[in-house]
C-alpha cells in the first residue's frame, strides 16, 4: 500500500486534483456531511488524500462547512507539512463555527511556525484567489482591517468570499459606513451576487447607522435578491428598522410571516419599542411572544427590564425578575446587571446591593451598574469604594464607568476626588475623555458653587461643551444668582437647543432671584414674541393599577378633599421640622402667603399626598415628572421623607435625564449602602 501511495503521489497532477476537489466543494456548500465522509473514505483508500495537500485542504474546508470541526482539526493534525492555505483554511473554519479562541490559538501557532503572510507573498500564493480571499477573511475576523484591506486591494479578481470578508469585517469592527460602501461597490461590479450572509452583515451595519432612508434602500436590495423570506435576513431587517426607530416598517417585516415569530425578531421589536418610548407596545409584544410558546432569552429579558427601569415600572420589573428566576437566566451577568439598575432607578438600593452580591462573576457591566446606582442617589464615597474594588479585582473601567464615577463625585460634592479620577482616565487607564466626561466636571464645579473654575475649565476644554454641560452651568448660575455667566450658558444652550423652553425659564429665574424684574419682563416678552410657551409641569403616580396625573394647584381629582387635608398636615409638620419656603424665584408683587400657597400646591407635592393616603406604608412611592423638580420642592420632600413613616420615596423624571434630575428620598430606616464588595 505504501508503494502504491508513493506512485500515486508522483502521478497526481493538477487536473486530477481539481477533478477530485469539485465534489468536496459541492458537499461543503450543501452541508452534506454523510456524502462528504464517503468521498473522504474513497480518497483515503485511493491514496489521494495523503498524496495531495491541496485535497487535504479541501477536506478541511468541507468538514468546516458541515460543522464537523473535530474531523477538520484531526485531518489538519495528520498533515505532515501543512502550508499557508492549510493554516488559513483551519483558522477560517474555526471562526465560521464561532470557535474564536481556538481560531486565535491556531493563528498564533501559525505565526510561531513561521507561516506568515509574507511567506505567502514570497512563494506567490497571494496571487491565488482562494488564498487571497481567505487571507482577507482571516485578517478581518482578527480585527486587522488595515491588513485585510491591503490584501483585498491587491487582488486582481475578487470573489464572494473576499467581498463578504470585507463587508463583515467592517461591520463587526464598527466601521459601519465602510461596510455599506463596500456593499455598494460589490453591487456596482456586478460580478457576484449577494448571499444571505453578506446581506445580514450589511443590514447590521445599516442598523448601527440609524439611517431610515438607507434602511429602506437596502431593504429594496434584499427584495430584489429574493432573500426576504429567509428567517435570518428577515430578523436582520427587523433589527435594522428597529435601530433606525422606524417601528412601522419593523412591524411590517415581522408580519410577512406572523406565524413564524421567533425570539430574535420579537426581541428586536421589543428593544425598538422601548427605545422609542413605547413601553406598552413592548409589553404587548412580550405577551404575544409568550402566547405563541416562544421562550424569551437573556436579550429579551434585558430589554424588557431596561424598559421598566426607564419608566420606573417597579411592579412589572419585579414580575420579570420572577420570570428570570424561573428560567434560570438570573445567572446571566447582563440580565442581573439590568435588574440591579432597575431596582436602583426605582429607589430600592438594598435590593440592588443584594443582586450585586448574588452575581457570580462581576463583569464591567455589573460594576458599572452598581457605581451608577450609588451615583444617582448621592452616595459618592461608596461609589468610589466600589470603583476601587472593581479595579483591584482586575476589571478594566471604560468610559461608561467614568461617567458614573464622575457623576457620583459631582452629586456628593467631592470635587477634588472627581478631578483626580478625571485626569487619571488618560494617564492611568488610557481612556480619552469624551464630551460627557467634560460635562460631568462642569456640573461638579457648578454644584459646588465654584463657577469661576467652571468657566476656566470650559475655556481650556479641547471640545465644546454639549447641551448637558451648558444646562448644568445654567442651573448652577440660577442657584447662585450669577447673571453674566448664566447669560453665556443660556446663549449657548439656545444655539444647541432652540426649542428648549427651559432655557428662558431658567434665565428668567436668575433675573428674578436678583430682583431684576425689568429683565424678567424682557425674557417673557421674548417668549411671547417667539411664541414660546412654558411647558406646564405634571406629576403622576401609579396606585391600584391606575395612573393618577396631577398639575399645579390641581383640584380635579375625586379625592381632592382628602388630598388637600393631607397637604396641609404635611405643611404644618415640615414647618415644625425646620422647613422654610424658598420664594426667591417667584414674582415680587405677590404677598408672602400667596407665594407659599403656590409652592405648597406644586404637582409633585399633590402626588405625594395622594400616594400617602391611597398606598400602603410598606410600598415604595414613585412619583414621575415631565419637568425638573424646583429647589423648594426638593427641600420640602426631603423634610417629608424624614417626618412621615414610609419605606421609600422616589422622584423620577419621565424624560430619562436621571444624571441630573433623579432624586432619592429615604427614611432613616433605610439600610446603609456601604455594602458593595
Amino acid at each position: 500500500m505504501g508503494k502504491f501511495r508513493g506512485q500515486h503521489s508522483r502521478s497526481l497532477d493538477t487536473a486530477t486534483s481539481l477533478r477530485l476537489a469539485a465534489p468536496l466543494q459541492s458537499c461543503g456548500r450543501a452541508g452534506d456531511l454523510r456524502l462528504g465522509r464517503c468521498l473522504h473514505a474513497r480518497l483515503v483508500l485511493s491514496g489521494a488524500a495523503a498524496a495531495s495537500t491541496f485535497l487535504a485542504n479541501h477536506l478541511i474546508t468541507m468538514y468546516s462547512h458541515c460543522a464537523d470541526v473535530p474531523s477538520a482539526v484531526r485531518l489538519f493534525d495528520a498533515m505532515p507539512r501543512p502550508n499557508l492555505v492549510s493554516w488559513t483554511t483551519l483558522v477560517s473554519g474555526l471562526t465560521q463555527n464561532s470557535m474564536h479562541r481556538d481560531a486565535l490559538a491556531a493563528f498564533s501557532s501559525m505565526c510561531r511556525a513561521g507561516l506568515l503572510h509574507c511567506v505567502g507573498v514570497r512563494l506567490g500564493f497571494d496571487a491565488e484567489l482562494f488564498v487571497a480571499s481567505n487571507l482577507a477573511d482571516m485578517y478581518s475576523k482578527s480585527g486587522l482591517l488595515v491588513e485585510a484591506c491591503r490584501v483585498f486591494d491587491q487582488m486582481p479578481q475578487k470573489d464572494a468570499v473576499a467581498w463578504t470578508a470585507m463587508i463583515d469585517g467592517y461591520a463587526k469592527n464598527g466601521n459601519l459606513e465602510a461596510a455599506v460602501i463596500a456593499f455598494r461597490d460589490m453591487r456596482r461590479e456586478g460580478l457576484v451576487g449577494a448571499d444571505q450572509h453578506v446581506l445580514c452583515s450589511v443590514l447590521s451595519a445599516s442598523g448601527g447607522l440609524k439611517d431610515g432612508w438607507l434602511a429602506r434602500a437596502i431593504h429594496s436590495c434584499v427584495m430584489k435578491s429574493g432573500f426576504e423570506q429567509e428567517v435570518a435576513v428577515r430578523n436582520a431587517l427587523t433589527d435594522m428598522y428597529a435601530k433606525a426607530a422606524d417601528m412601522d416598517n419593523a412591524a411590517r417585516v415581522v408580519k410577512i410571516d406572523q406565524g413564524s415569530l421567533n425570539v430574535v425578531s420579537a426581541t428586536s421589536l421589543i428593544d425598538g419599542y422601548i427605545e422609542t418610548d413605547c413601553i406598552e407596545k413592548a409589553l404587548l409584544m412580550f405577551i404575544e411572544l409568550r402566547r405563541q410558546g416562544v421562550e424569551p432569552n437573556e436579550f429579551t429579558f434585558s430589554s424588557m427590564i431596561k424598559g421598566c427601569a426607564m419608566q420606573a415600572l417597579l411592579e412589572q420589573g419585579a414580575q420579570l425578575h420572577a420570570e428570570v428566576i424561573k428560567t434560570s437566566l438570573i445567572s446571566d451577568s447582563f440580565v442581573s446587571s439590568t435588574l440591579l439598575d432597575m431596582y436602583g432607578k426605582c429607589g430600592l438600593i438594598s435590593l440592588s446591593i443584594q443582586l450585586f452580591k448574588e452575581i457570580e462573576y462581576h463583569t464591567d457591566i455589573a460594576w458599572n451598574a452598581a457605581i451608577n446606582v450609588l451615583a444617582q442617589h448621592g452616595h459618592g464615597r461608596e461609589a468610589i469604594r466600589a470603583f476601587d474594588r472593581m479595579t483591584s479585582s482586575g476589571i478594566r473601567p471604560n468610559h461608561i464607568t467614568f461617567v458614573s464615577l464622575l457623576t457620583a463625585c459631582s452629586h456628593a460634592g467631592l470635587v477634588d476626588e472627581g478631578l483626580k479620577y478625571f485626569y487619571s482616565m488618560k494617564d492611568h487607564h488610557g481612556i480619552e475623555p469624551k464630551g460627557e466626561h467634560y460635562s460631568c466636571i462642569i456640573d461638579m464645579y457648578g454644584r459646588a458653587g465654584r463657577l469661576d473654575e467652571a468657566e476656566k475649565f470650559i475655556g481650556e476644554m479641547p471640545v465644546k461643551p454639549n447641551a448637558y454641560g451648558w444646562c448644568s452651568l445654567l442651573g448652577a448660575c440660577r442657584m447662585r444668582g450669577n447673571k453674566e455667566l448664566g447669560e453665556i450658558a443660556a446663549d449657548n444652550m439656545m444655539k444647541l437647543e432652540p426649542d428648549n423652553t427651559g432655557v428662558h425659564v431658567s434665565l428668567s429665574g436668575i433675573y428674578a432671584s436678583l430682583g431684576q424684574w425689568e429683565d424678567v419682563k424682557a425674557v417673557r416678552k421674548l417668549m411671547r414674541d417667539n411664541r414660546i410657551k412654558k411647558l406646564p409641569g405634571f406629576s403622576w403616580v401609579d396606585s391600584n393599577k391606575k395612573t393618577h396625573v396631577f398639575g399645579s394647584e390641581d383640584w380635579s381629582h375625586p379625592q381632592q378633599e382628602k388630598i388637600y387635608e393631607k397637604l396641609e398636615e404635611l405643611y404644618e409638620r415640615i414647618k415644625e421640622e425646620g422647613y422654610v419656603p424658598d420664594t426667591r424665584f417667584l414674582p415680587c408683587n405677590l404677598e408672602d402667603t400667596a407665594k407659599q400657597r403656590i409652592l405648597r400646591y406644586h404637582s409633585e407635592r399633590i402626588a405625594v399626598a395622594f400616594a400617602l393616603i391611597s398606598m400602603p406604608a410598606t410600598k415604595p412611592i414613585i412619583v414621575k415628572k415631565n419637568l425638573r423638580i424646583c429647589a423648594d420642592c426638593h427641600s420640602a420632600l426631603k423634610f417629608i421623607s424624614k417626618s412621615v413613616p414610609m419605606w421609600v420615596l422616589q422622584l423620577f423624571l419621565r424624560n430619562g435625564t436621571e444624571s441630573c434630575d433623579l432624586l432619592l428620598l429615604r427614611s432613616e430606616a433605610e439600610e446603609s449602602t456601604n455594602q458593595y464588595s
